[in-house]
């Protein structure tokens, strides 16, 4: 799984240890960002699933140099 670039948020929190609660909250206090860190897997639907670049949400988190 570490491997792909771009998880689902169970793949992420799982990756990360962390909870789907915890990454929303992360996600809500600005520090990881639409377009950048997580994109909608459909677009055009208003509830779509989301997809995180590992690498951009690692080095955002400090997990990575």
């Amino acid at each position: 799984m570490s491997d792909h670039l771009w998880l689902t948020t169970a793949e992420l929190c799982s990756h990360l240890a962390i909870s789907r609660s915890t990454l929303f909250a992360i996600r809500r206090s600005g520090l990881l960002k639409d377009g950048r860190h997580l994109v909608a897997k459909n677009p055009t639907s208003s509830r779509s699933h989301l997809l995180w670049h590992r690498q951009r949400c690692e080095l955002a988190l400090g997990r990575i140099s």
